[in-house]
């Protein structure tokens, strides 16, 4: 059995940082399906995604993986901000970028989400006409909600008491 091709790539984001990630490709004549992948809250794609890719690549799909702004290997600061919003948008490129390239069957991409990527992956599948197949795997749907299963009862009144960043619709920044 060949081994997959890997590719380091980047393309832009809307604002002109360069977001950065590994395509894979495997052995045999494309064009392939695709899924494109990204990680959940802080983590960046050598914590776990490049071997699930490798794995999704070795049963013939092309996988895009990619650090979102501000993590591992992409441009943006300040380091390791979340901006929810943001990271929607620039998965959209990512997107872009999967159906521009020649060795993927554009009318066959999917996009592959966990943790709060997999809430990321709902809001795309439900506004993006290009995927045709979306994975949330343990999606994060309300991050406050999910903190507040993880505190003692005792101590969820200083929890509430914190200050929260809300964003109810892309800031346009």
């Amino acid at each position: 059995m060949s081994r997959p091709t890997h590719l380091d790539v980047e393309f832009p984001a809307p604002d002109g940082l360069i977001l950065r990630g590994r395509l894979s490709f495997p052995d045999g004549p494309g064009p392939y399906p695709a899924i494109t992948m990204a990680h959940g809250y802080g983590a960046v794609k050598e914590q776990t995604l490049l071997r699930l890719a490798d794995m999704f690549t070795e049963a013939g799909l092309a996988v895009l993986v990619h650090d979102h702004r501000t993590f591992g290997a992409s441009d943006g600061t300040p380091r390791q901000d979340i901006d929810p919003w943001r990271q929607i948008e620039d998965w959209r490129r990512a997107l872009t970028y999967l159906e521009a390239r020649p060795e993927v069957d554009a009318d066959r991409i999917g996009l592959w989400g966990s943790s709060y990527a997999g809430g990321h992956a709902l809001v795309l599948g439900a506004t993006d006409r290009r995927l045709k197949a979306v994975v949330a795997q343990v999606p994060t749907i309300s991050g406050f909600e999910q903190s507040r299963r993880r505190v003692a009862p005792d101590n969820l009144p200083a929890l509430e008491a914190r200050p929260r960043r809300r964003r109810m619709r892309p800031t346009g920044r």
